[in-house]
């Protein structure tokens, strides 16, 4: 029978609870799962300490995929957790017994689909979103084709090489979002009390504006560079930089088009 799991209100200190039919998993105010709830619930183990000190005897790369956190309750002690969810990926494919076995399947599924047929794979999981999150990664993906990429070959063009990309990076962030690439990771690790180096890439976090504001201005210095004929790592980074600081003020009606 599929499992049916659910979220609770939050309690003490911002915990959460998962559950479904066979128990709750505790998971940390910063989103890291129990990993002897994990074994208990979704292993379906009596014995979670014991099935832990065997994976860890057993898988030894697991042990810095987890921490220790003492989750709220009279008598409670550390407890390990996962760090992230891949580390907790990581552990669930090493449960003993059918629960391990199901999901290492499903993960090979998954992997498989992902190679033969990515758009039906993609076509599937939006099926399962919600109407914010459709949102959201119709303007993630508008951002990479119609601004992010034609940007990225038009620097190819240019003579763009090695940190030059960065340089255009920021020249775009700073003036349309008020922070370059290192700081906004740095915020954005921030309000979601995560470890920077789990933010790859600040446009995975982005809200809808800002990414639309990304698209339209990396679209209008692809064509500024080439109308300017600017070259090379310090010429391209400063007409990109002056049209976004342009942009800006256009979006935010500061200026008008007329004027320019």
């Amino acid at each position: 029978m599929e499992k049916s799991i659910a979220r609770s209100g939050a309690t003490q200190l911002s915990l959460n609870l998962w559950k479904c039919d066979d128990g709750e998993i505790r998971v940390s105010p910063s989103g890291q799962p129990s990993v002897f709830d994990m074994i208990r619930v979704l292993g379906g183990q009596k014995n979670p300490h014991q099935v832990w000190a065997r994976i860890v005897e057993t898988h030894s790369e697991v042990v810095p995929k987890c921490e220790n956190f003492r989750f709220p309750g009279r008598g409670q002690r550390e407890t390990p957790v996962a760090k992230t969810k891949e580390d907790a990926y990581h552990i669930l494919g090493l449960l003993p017994g059918a629960a391990g076995a199901e999901y290492r399947k499903q993960a090979a599924e998954l992997f498989v689909a992902y190679l033969e047929d990515p758009a039906g794979l993609a076509d599937q999981l939006a099926g399962r979103l919600s109407q914010e999150q459709r949102d959201w990664l119709e303007a993630r993906l508008a951002g990479k084709r119609r601004g992010r990429y034609p940007l990225t070959e038009t620097l190819k063009d240019a003579g763009v090489t090695g940190f030059g990309y960065a340089l255009c990076t920021n020249a775009v962030y700073e003036p349309i979002l008020g922070a370059d690439a290192k700081t906004l990771k740095v915020q954005i690790a921030n309000e979601k009390n995560v470890p920077v180096s789990q933010i790859k890439n600040p446009r995975d976090h982005m809200t809808i504006k800002q990414l639309g504001d990304l698209e339209v201005t990396e679209r209008v210095a692809a064509g500024q560079v080439k109308l300017s004929g600017a070259r090379g790592n310090k010429e391209v980074p400063a007409v990109i930089r002056c049209t976004s600081e342009k942009m800006r003020q256009i979006l935010d009606g500061e200026i008008s088009i007329l004027n320019l």
